[in-house]
């Protein structure tokens, strides 16, 4: 079988990195800059230092902070008009992982016709983007190193993704200072759905030797640092882990896909306004327990970084991996299943109905799962 390895061209990492990112942006031929975030960013400052450094090079910019949490087509199609308006040549996608992703599918429409959804699925755009900088301020999604953007389908419902190599990032920034303001409950969800990331990506059907190296060392540097970056947020070394981790799974999964914890998560309604990293969180312990047999040597060692001990059965072992899984969560203090977030049963034969029907997820999934599988699944967890 023939497989290719992908991933963006150039990463600048380490404390107070920001700092070169006008460099980045001219080495790019960028003159005219658009930074792109959310409102929450925007109201706390955390995209100041960039404005900063772009005004000490001279290079003009604009704010755009209506990047959406779920970003919608809609928002998408805003976005990439206030970056024509500027006359925008580079992209400067700064925040979590709705921020980024909103910059990747704005760039899309500045060199492809709209509207974004007709590019829903694999390998769909057709030309390349302009200019794009990523510098996430979240350690989690990892957006900032994959080809995809995961908008919301207003229209039909569920989230969906723009997947093209066009949309690798020309550059990316890893500044672990950024992070240090993340709320203990932020850092929790979004540390989380970045080891999903790396495990999913690590046990799916795409694996390689090459993202094999690069999500078991991100599932390591989570597992040792993500409770200290939890209860400290000003602990640097742990805040560094995290945000590599990130990186790295980010670079994994890019090249393989997830799998059933976000083909699930992904199908819950955009409605109940639940994080995508809560949703990978506390669906993890239940799917993983649903997995776990069709890849055990890789289950066992999943159950091995996050500290299960070995008593010599494989089998055993991969099973742990759900209940270690499950105590991490509790020392986060996130609760698992969907019946606590306020998703009723009856929306769960409609959520299992869109999780199989993602052919992207579970295609790359362990276990072949059907609508009906996944809902019995989810209802095991409701009391």
């Amino acid at each position: 079988m023939l497989y290719t390895h992908t991933t963006v061209k150039r990463i600048i990492h380490g404390a107070g990195c920001i700092k070169n990112a006008p460099a980045e942006a001219q080495r790019l031929g960028g003159t005219r800059a658009l930074i792109i975030t959310d409102p929450g960013i925007a109201k706390v400052g955390v995209q100041k230092p960039l404005q900063d450094a772009l005004d000490q090079a001279g290079i003009p910019w604009s704010l755009y902070d209506h990047a959406e949490l779920e970003p919608s087509v809609d928002s998408i199609a805003s976005c990439a008009a206030a970056a024509k308006e500027f006359k925008a040549d580079v992209l400067f996608g700064i925040g979590g992982g709705s921020a980024l992703d909103t910059t990747k599918a704005a760039a899309v429409l500045l060199t492809n016709e709209g509207p974004i959804n007709q590019y829903f699925g694999m390998g769909k755009v057709p030309n390349p983007l302009p200019p794009v900088i990523l510098i996430p301020t979240t350690a989690g999604t990892g957006s900032e190193m994959t080809s995809i953007s995961v908008l919301a389908d207003t229209k039909n419902g569920g989230k969906w993704g723009v997947v093209s190599d066009y949309m690798y990032a020309s550059a990316v920034l890893l500044d672990p200072e950024l992070t240090i303001g993340l709320p203990p409950s932020v850092t929790a969800m979004t540390g989380i759905d970045a080891f999903v990331h790396a495990m999913e990506s690590f046990v799916g059907k795409a694996a390689t030797p090459i993202t094999d190296a690069l999500n078991l060392q991100a599932m390591k540097l989570i597992a040792r640092s993500i409770r200290r970056a939890y209860v400290n947020g000003g602990d640097l070394a742990a805040r560094a882990d995290m945000l590599y981790a990130s990186a790295l799974a980010g670079m994994g999964f890019s090249n393989t896909q997830n799998g059933i914890i976000h083909a699930v998560g992904t199908a819950v309604p955009r409605e109940y306004h639940l994080p995508h990293g809560l949703l990978m969180a506390c669906l993890s312990p239940l799917c993983m327990g649903f997995n776990y047999m069709a890849q055990p040597e890789k289950y066992a060692e999943v159950a091995r970084i996050l500290g299960a001990k070995d008593e010599g059965c494989t089998l055993c072992l991969a099973k742990k991996a759900a209940d270690c899984m499950a105590a991490l969560l509790n020392d986060l203090d996130i609760k698992a299943g969907l019946q606590p977030y306020g998703v009723t049963r009856d929306e769960l034969p409609l959520i299992a109905e869109r999780a199989a029907g993602n052919a992207r997820l579970i295609g790359n999934n362990p276990r072949p799962a059907n609508a009906g599988q996944i809902q019995k699944l989810l209802e095991s967890s409701y009391k």
